[in-house]
């Protein structure tokens, strides 16, 4: 807008200049041509009218040389007349006498007219002569008489409104002209300052205006005119070296602006640590007063400095006793084990980083202290000064110490319960299968020879044995599966199958329950490699636990399908420590069979410790009927076996319980996942032995 102001202003002020200029020159034309003409006309009446009153004064003079006065001549009135009327300019002709009286006119009115005398006597004169409201041109000729004198004058009036009104028809012809000529004149001049100055301008204007408006990109049309050509040619380089100079800033400004956040951060964080730089001496002090530990501050000749307040209560000695003296005789002092060694160790630690050092030292009292020393190097106000933090780890020590031999006891108690459930398992079990065989003998072949009271209990001793017999084989099982001894015979196994073979075993108690079974098994489910009669027995003991704890008329419900997830378990090292999840990119398929029921569900707590070995949860006599075996407990070995027939085929068991409530049976769901590859798995090879 300001651009097209400036075109404007500038068109306007050079066509205003030149509408001016050629106006003067027009009007000055004009005015010298209009004057010209007056004069020339002026001159030209004049003359005439000279020629007129001459040739009256030769035929007025013929007759005075005869004799007769001049106002004795007849007919010089007509005379007069003829005068006027054949020259209409002329207003009037009349002759006077020399004193000025009209003594013949061509108009009566001018009878009584006082013209006046000629102030030149005897010559010919033509002046500006006034007759009421009119002016006139007035020649007048002077008459001779016969012997020479001047007797009159003849006076021939032209009209100064004629020659006015001839100059005001010239001047508006010559007028007419002159505007014609004007308009064409400054119709060039507009033609040529718009297309050839303010056209230009115009569109040099538009290019800094972009430019100033940050679009470097200019490119101005071809100029016609050689100034206006370099000058556009210069702004397109300005508008390139502008371009240039605006990336350079926008570079500069970003690495300035990155710069002044960076000032700032650092002049926020030097606020903030000289704020706490002011506390800190105060601060220190305090921590250094109440700090937990002993804290003895060494100068640079290894001397002490200063010491807090539980320096004191550790060693037994006051601030005053321990301020100025050496390291070495404090040590000796202490009666510190080794004191070469820590004397090297401060060496060390004014050179490197912290180091830690545990010492036996006997305080002021003959109390013997273990003390755990932290040597660091502080530098404050040019000085390298030790800092020395001991820690009373006395306590700690003997807590240590009486863990480890805890832990050695644990130890050897944990062997000997594998070797007792070894040796149990081993040696009861011979006495046991001779037990079994007589029961059955007697109540198979021999029934006939018992009396009905004698073949009840001989029934119960049977199940009795039998029950005895599941508990030593889990037994069995739980110790080899903690030495990774059960040899796993691996072939491909249908999971369904197995689901229907081992529910097929449960029917008998399902029925007795009056409890509903409910299977929802995928029909495509894949093969995987399994032990056959591992995994039927850890389905058989997931099915067992969930009727024995869910009320009679309840539902067990089992289902089983293909899961893809993204994780695994990463094989056990060389510790044995138990395998780690590891979340990886491509996903594992597997085997996923989950047991829900409807029983009295699991307590938060007890989740974390359902798999353990010898553990037990719930109640059975809660909700057990009296018609039923699960109304005795179990060993609590179930599912720390089922837990290790899921690992010895690279898998994982959960449960999921909201609670345990035997009131509303919120029952419990076991999950198990076994790896259509085992070789993705948590690694079976320690199990699997041909």
């Amino acid at each position: 807008m300001m651009a097209g102001f400036v075109r404007n202003s500038l068109e306007h002020r050079i066509i205003l200049f030149a509408f001016i200029i050629l106006s003067l020159t027009t009007l000055a034309t004009a005015g010298v041509n209009i004057a010209g003409f007056r004069q020339d006309y002026i001159q030209a009446q004049i003359l005439r009218s000279q020629s007129i009153g001459l040739a009256m004064k030769s035929a007025v003079e013929k007759v005075l040389s005869l004799g007769l006065r001049l106002h004795d001549i007849p007919g010089l009135d007509e005379k007069c007349r003829d005068v006027v009327v054949s020259n209409p300019d002329i207003t009037y002709a009349v002759v006077t006498s020399q004193e000025g009286h009209v003594l013949h006119s061509s108009d009566p009115i001018f009878k009584n007219v006082h013209i006046g005398t000629n102030p030149h006597g005897h010559g010919n004169r033509t002046t500006l002569l006034t007759l009421g409201p009119r002016t006139f041109y007035n020649t007048a000729i002077a008459l001779h008489s016969y012997d020479g004198s001047v007797t009159g004058y003849i006076h021939i009036g032209l009209p100064s409104s004629s020659v006015s009104s001839k100059v005001y028809s010239m001047a508006l012809k010559s007028g007419a002209v002159f505007v014609v000529f004007f308009l064409i004149s400054f119709a060039c001049v507009v033609i040529f300052v718009k297309r050839y100055i303010s056209g230009p301008i115009g569109t040099l204007l538009a290019g800094v205006k972009t430019v100033a408006e940050g679009d470097f990109k200019l490119s101005l049309p071809e100029m016609t005119t050689r100034e206006f050509k370099e000058l556009a040619e210069k702004i397109e380089t300005m508008a390139a070296s502008l371009a240039s100079r605006d990336a350079a800033l926008h570079n500069n400004y970003e690495e300035l602006a990155t710069t002044h956040n960076q000032l700032r951060d650092s002049f926020q964080k030097l606020e903030q640590l000289s704020s706490q730089l002011e506390k800190s001496e105060e601060l220190y002090k305090t921590l250094l007063e109440d700090a937990g530990d002993a804290i003895i501050v060494l100068d640079q000749n290894e001397t002490v400095a200063l010491a807090n307040k539980k320096a004191e209560e550790l060693l037994g000695y006051s601030a005053n006793e321990l301020i100025d003296k050496h390291i070495s005789s404090l040590l000796l002092s202490l009666q510190v084990e080794n004191i070469p060694h820590i004397l090297q160790t401060v060496n060390t630690a004014k050179t490197g980083s912290p180091i830690v050092e545990e010492l036996t030292m006997h305080t002021k009292q003959q109390v013997k202290v273990i003390g755990q020393m932290q040597i660091g190097c502080i530098r404050a106000g040019g000085q390298t000064l030790l800092q020395v933090i001991i820690r009373d780890v006395t306590r700690e020590r003997q807590l240590l110490n009486n863990l480890e031999t805890s832990a050695a006891e644990l130890t050897r108690l944990n062997k000997m319960k594998d070797s007792f459930l070894g040796m149990a398992s081993h040696e009861l079990k011979t006495p046991l299968t001779v037990i079994m065989g007589y029961t059955e003998l007697l109540l198979q072949d021999m029934h006939h020879d018992l009396t009905p009271t004698v073949y009840e209990m001989t029934q119960h001793i049977s199940t009795a044995a039998l029950r005895l017999n599941s508990i030593i084989r889990d037994m069995v099982d739980v110790s080899m599966i903690d030495r990774k001894k059960i040899a796993l015979k691996l072939e491909p196994v249908n999971i369904n199958e197995l689901i229907e073979q081992a529910t097929q075993e449960q029917r008998l108690f399902f029925t007795m329950r009056k409890q509903v079974l409910s299977l929802h098994l995928d029909p495509e489910l894949p093969a995987i490699s399994g032990d056959k009669s591992r995994l039927i027995q850890l389905l058989a003991n997931l099915i067992n636990n969930a009727i024995k704890f869910t009320p009679d008329g309840g539902e067990i419900r089992i289902q089983s399908s293909t899961r893809e997830i993204l994780h695994s378990k990463q094989p056990p090292g060389q510790d044995q420590s138990p395998s780690l999840l590891h979340i990886g990119r491509e996903p594992h398929r597997y085997v996923e069979i989950s047991i829900a029921d409807t029983g009295i569900g699991i307590a938060k707590e007890e989740q974390l410790h359902i798999f353990d070995k010898f553990y037990e949860s719930g109640n059975i006599e809660e909700h057990s009927s009296g018609k039923v075996a699960f109304k005795s407990r179990g060993a609590g070995l179930g599912l720390s076996i089922a837990r290790g027939m899921v690992e010895m085929h690279g898998g994982e068991i959960w449960v999921e319980s909201s609670g345990y409530d035997p009131e509303q049976c919120p029952g419990a769901t076991f999950f198990i996942l076994l790896p259509l590859d085992q070789s993705k798995g948590n690694g079976t090879i320690g199990y699997q032995q041909d």
